[in-house]
Order: C-alpha cells, then structure tokens, then sequence
C-alpha cells in the first residue's frame, strides 16, 4: 500500500478521534485529509513531530501565499477578533486546533495512524463570502499549500529518524 498523500475522509471518520463531535457540534464538516508519507519513528512522540513539523521551512510559493492572505486580511479585516489557531486539546494520538475569521471557522486536526502523521482539515464557511473565499482559494490548498505542508511533515518525520537512528 502507498502511503502519503490525500486520504479517504471515510477512512478518517470511521475512527474514534474526539474531534468528530466537537465538529458536529460546531457544524463543521470534513474538508480534507492528508497523510505524510514517511512514519514516525518508534517511539516519536505525534507532538515531538508538530514541534519539529512547525520549524521546518515552506517553499517561496506557499509562504508567498501565506503573505498575500495575511496582507489581504489586514486590508480587508478577514481577521479582526481572530486570535488566530488556539489549541483545543492534545491527546499522544491527535491534536485539535481551532480558528474563526470572518471567512471560517475551522478545526485543524493532526493525528497518528499506524505511525503516519495526518492533518485533517474541517470548515464552516461563514455566509456568502466564506463559501466564495473557500471556492477561489481551493486550488491553491490543493496544489500549492497542502504539498508544501507534506512536504515539510516529511521532512521532520526523516528528521526525527535521523536523530532516533
């Protein structure tokens, strides 16, 4: 079997992670998962691989991105009130983060399946514009965001081999 890459949301919702209540009661839904191709090492920690996931540097493209949205939402206020993720939980299987913008509100989840690192993503768009915002910016997550992420969650699980070994 292949690993890394996008996964089934089946595959994600059948398990038993605590995130899925807390989205269906905030009404949000399963936008996205993906699964970084190289496990963790024995005994890595899922948080030890976030810490070293969060250091890991992202490509011109993708922070270019970044800087564009967060130049677009200080001119447009797509932030104002939001403190941007806040941790939720953190269990040594799964991680929740939340964030709520003018555009969304949003659950980041990391989880560990079979050693692989998995980020699932679930969204509720807020009115009109949110719908809009999700519908102009999902090429970008899909072929710009998302890769560079794997890429980066790769990256630190190599690392933490390296270091392990």
């Amino acid at each position: 079997m292949t690993r890394g890459g996008r996964i089934d949301p089946a595959d994600h919702l059948r398990r038993p992670w605590r995130v899925h209540a807390l989205a269906a009661a905030e009404g949000l839904a399963l936008h996205d998962v993906w699964e970084v191709a190289p496990p963790l090492p024995t005994g890595v920690p899922l948080a030890r691989w976030v810490e070293v996931f969060r250091a890991e540097p992202r490509p011109l493209p993708s922070r270019a991105l970044f800087g564009l949205r967060r130049a677009l939402g200080r001119v447009f206020g797509l932030d104002r009130g939001s403190a941007g993720f806040v941790p939720v939980y953190q269990e040594p299987e799964e991680q929740l983060a939340r964030i709520a913008n003018r555009t969304v509100t949003a659950f980041l989840h990391v989880s560990l399946v079979d050693r692989h690192p998995r980020l699932a993503v679930y969204v509720r768009p807020r009115g009109w514009f949110g719908r809009g915002y999700l519908r102009l910016i999902e090429p970008f997550r899909r072929w710009v965001v998302y890769p560079a992420l794997l890429a980066a969650g790769g990256r630190a699980a190599t690392r933490l081999g390296e270091v392990a070994g």
